[in-house]
């Protein structure tokens, strides 16, 4: 007899199905009545039909929210300041230093080595204004030769004239009658309505006192950087009374107040109320010039401030915008000179740079409010022609 192998595991499963049915729906019993164990009426086990339920859509797991991110306020971004433009209007000069406007005409009058020169912008012309000045060397590493240096206007008639041109202690301040228009032929340098100076060695100053760089005029006085007793780094004064310059007189000794040699770039507030000094510090020392202010009247020190700039040789405020600006001749590496906006904020100066230039020395704004600087530049390969130049930077700082 043969067994049906098949026969026999499905007999056996049905078996073992009904008997977990039965120990199944007794354990339910226990679990509804509590200690009850089973009750002794079996009841008929019914066949539930499995309910139909309709598919659900599973909804998405909700994850933890997230704090919304802040939303952050767009910045306005401040609009750029245009590129600067160097416009070169006068080439050929030799280490040009000061500059000085002449009120009504706009004329530009320019110190260099040879004399001041008067440039003017609506005609395009130059003229040899001031000559026959002698020559002195300045300098530390490369060395200059020097003749005029520091201008500025007493008046609209009256150019005042600090000289580089001789030895300390034997320089000179000359204030000149100038026109509207050019001379017909230059005037020689000592023809001058007055003469200051020279200021020798006495008990303030061990050698005297000569490179007159910086002059600036205000509040009835004139004030001249000098650059003799290094030691000292004085400033002198003169005080003009009905139209005539005082002697000059040494009034503040800008070493001993900052600690920090050479006074040279000078000009006053457009309040008038202080007299801003650039503290050129040593030429062969990087990063040490200083910006100071004093009060013109006492020539007490209010503030003075680091720079992060090597040679300040020229300041000036723009008549428009109040903003202050420096050159950096930078000696150390002349490759970091330019024109820098010298922002202040408390006890702090950011020197924020708006062009670079090849050694570049004096500034000044016109009325509206056009820059004009000197470079003393670098030699090019026509030993015959200086490097020197004027620029304008259009009216916008």
């Amino acid at each position: 007899m043969q067994w049906n192998l098949h026969l026999i595991l499905k007999a056996s499963a049905c078996c073992l199905t009904a008997l977990c049915l039965t120990l199944g729906s007794t354990a339910l019993i226990a679990d509804e009545k509590g200690d009850k164990k089973g009750d002794e009426k079996k009841e008929e086990v019914k066949k539930e039909e499995p309910k139909k339920e309709a598919p659900k859509k599973e909804e998405p797991k909700k994850e933890a929210e997230k704090p919304a991110p802040k939303k952050e306020e767009p910045k306005k971004e401040e609009p750029k300041a245009p590129a600067v433009t160097v416009k070169t209007l006068v080439t050929n000069l030799e280490n040009p230093s000061g500059i000085a406007i002449q009120a009504g005409t706009g004329h530009v009058f320019v110190a260099s080595r040879y004399g001041v020169y008067r440039y003017d912008a609506k005609g395009k012309t130059v003229d040899l204004e001031i000559a026959g000045y002698p020559t002195d060397i300045y300098g530390k590493g490369p060395m200059y030769n020097i003749g005029p240096l520091g201008l500025a206007f007493l008046d609209k008639d009256h150019l005042v004239v600090g000289d580089g041109s001789r030895p300390d202690a034997e320089e000179l301040v000359r204030i000149y009658k100038v026109g509207d228009k050019p001379v017909a032929k230059w005037v020689k340098e000592d023809t001058a309505v007055q003469t200051l100076g020279p200021i020798k060695a006495s008990d303030k100053s061990a050698k005297g006192e000569g490179n007159f760089y910086g002059v600036a005029v205000g509040g009835g006085d004139i004030f001249i950087t000098c650059n003799g007793d290094d030691t000292k780094g004085w400033v002198a004064k003169s005080v003009v009374k009905d139209g005539k310059a005082g002697p000059l007189e040494l009034t503040i000794a800008t070493k001993e107040a900052t600690s920090v040699d050479a006074p040279v770039a000078i000009t006053f507030s457009p309040d008038g109320k202080e007299l801003v000094i650039g503290q050129m510090g040593e030429m062969n020392v990087a990063n040490d010039a200083l910006l100071t202010f004093y009060d013109p009247k006492t020539g007490k020190l209010t503030k003075s401030l680091k720079t992060g700039l090597s040679d300040i040789a020229g300041l000036a405020y723009s008549p428009k915008t109040k903003k202050l600006y420096a050159t950096d001749f930078s000696w150390v590496d002349t490759t970091k000179g330019g024109l820098f906006e010298l922002k202040i904020d408390g006890d702090k100066v950011t020197a924020e740079k708006i062009v670079s230039l090849d050694k570049p020395a004096a500034i000044a704004f016109d009325a509206e409010g056009n820059l004009y600087l000197t470079a003393f530049g670098t030699q090019g390969k026509d030993a015959e022609k200086s490097p020197g130049s004027l620029a304008i930077i259009n009216a916008g700082l």
